[in-house]
């Protein structure tokens, strides 16, 4: 057989590991999400706060499939359309700002004071969803069904 008037085929590297012996490898970074503002949210629950007030415990069966199924509705979306287009559905407050001595109290109690910047995403009417936004990673602490971590001002008093 003779040779083709092409470019010869780039040779990939392969892992020095013993694991890989053999096996091409490429970028797995480019399988990643990478965090940015046009990334879909996904979910964390590591700091869910289980003991508190605003916990998963007290909710029954179908509050909970609805919650999740609203969580899902919010994964095809990506954090701009989220957090960066007004008050809807959600919004970063500074935690310094909190009008619930409880909710400051609680941050103390799951040992993350030093958060900064808190996000809520509303699902409802008053229910909200609150945690801490890092990148496209929304690290879940409260759902708040009656809005009382950061209760609304009324109108005209």
């Amino acid at each position: 057989m003779g040779k083709s008037g092409g470019k010869a085929k780039k040779k990939l590297q392969t892992p020095l590991a013993r694991v890989a012996d053999n096996k091409r490898t490429g970028d797995p970074g480019r399988l990643l999400p990478h965090g940015g503002t046009d990334d879909r949210i996904c979910w964390r629950f590591t700091h869910l706060d289980k003991d508190g007030p605003w916990g998963l415990a007290p909710l029954d069966h179908d509050r909970v499939l609805g919650l999740l199924a609203a969580m899902a509705t919010f994964e095809s979306q990506t954090i701009n359309e989220l957090f960066h287009q007004g008050e809807w559905p959600g919004k970063c407050h500074d935690v310094a700002d909190l009008p619930n001595k409880q909710a400051l109290s609680r941050l103390d109690d799951l040992g993350i004071p030093d958060m900064t910047k808190i996000w809520k995403l509303r699902i409802g009417g008053a229910g909200r969803l609150w945690g801490f936004l890092v990148g496209h990673v929304f690290h879940i602490i409260w759902w708040d069904p009656d809005h009382q971590v950061w209760p609304s001002k009324k109108k005209n008093t």
